[in-house]
């Protein structure tokens, strides 16, 4: 059983065999069965990248802000970029704020699908404020970034934003992209935000690393109720000690207090996890 795909007397030429063996249901169902099962950021990522390439597409940029909420997008170095581009030109397109400079980015922090490169400013919903950079126009044009798509995700909390971006390859038009989206769209959103999903329930480190795990311990007794007193009592450790891990808890996340500490924790997967890894189990102290 196949999905409609390209073959190479309808599709766009060189695209054809490729598109049409990544979109079998067996092959497809094969990569989410191991996207399902991965749980680790890279083999994700990895998946991902290897389904997109044998879509047809040269590259595959994804970025997430877990503490974005609204129009405020977070701090950037708490954002998770992944990317196949080059290092200096991923760079490059987070320090200079060039993704802003694509009306379908902004189409995505606030709708669910996949658009389209050739969709306008009016299309997207975007407003008078929208002005393309021309030093941005440049960049695209000279990495060849200028055909592709964007693809935004439904949201499940108040909290985070992720949007993802497939690049066409330098030899083929944006109307080939479009052609390609024409039979696959869903597939390509499913693949996508499949991904999302798994990379966004991963444990996600800040930019000063993890939680140990004596850290995660006192935040999910604080999130039961419980004083530092108690907490002392129950970890067997004085009171000190677990207003120490407490201390480190926040400075990890970046925060003032507790309660955003746990707030923080939570939303980052950081806290309440299952099983710890080897590196946690030995930063117990």
């Amino acid at each position: 059983m196949e999905f409609q795909a390209f073959d190479d007397a309808h599709g766009p030429p060189g695209v054809g065999a490729r598109a049409s063996q990544a979109l079998t249901l067996p092959s497809f169902s094969r990569h989410l069965n191991a996207l399902m099962l991965a749980t680790d950021q890279n083999e994700i990522w990895t998946l991902t990248c290897r389904f997109f390439r044998d879509l047809g597409f040269a590259h595959a940029i994804y970025g997430y802000s877990p503490d974005s909420f609204g129009a405020r997008l977070g701090a950037p170095e708490d954002y998770l970029v992944m990317s196949t581009l080059s290092a200096d030109v991923e760079t490059t397109l987070v320090n200079q704020l060039f993704y802003r400079q694509s009306a379908t980015f902004h189409w995505a922090l606030e709708n669910a699908g996949v658009a389209s490169w050739s969709m306008d400013q009016e299309d997207c919903g975007v407003g008078d404020w929208f002005e393309l950079d021309p030093a941005a126009q440049e960049f695209f044009t000279r990495n060849d970034l200028l055909i592709g798509c964007t693809i935004g995700f439904p949201k499940n909390s108040s909290r985070g934003n992720a949007v993802m971006a497939l690049v066409g390859p330098p030899d083929k038009t944006q109307e080939d992209i479009d052609a390609l989206l024409a039979v696959a769209r869903e597939v390509v959103f499913v693949a996508a935000a499949s991904a999302h999903r798994c990379l966004s329930a991963l444990p996600y480190p800040t930019p000063r690393g993890h939680l140990t795990l004596r850290q995660r311990e006192v935040l999910e007794w604080v999130a039961e109720g419980k004083t530092s007193a108690d907490i002392a009592t129950i970890m067997g450790i004085s009171a000190p000690t677990v207003d120490k891990h407490l201390r480190l808890a926040r400075d990890t996340l970046g925060v003032d207090t507790t309660a955003q500490a746990l707030i923080k924790a939570a939303f980052l997967n950081q806290v309440f996890l299952i099983d710890p890894s080897p590196s946690e189990t030995s930063a117990r102290s």
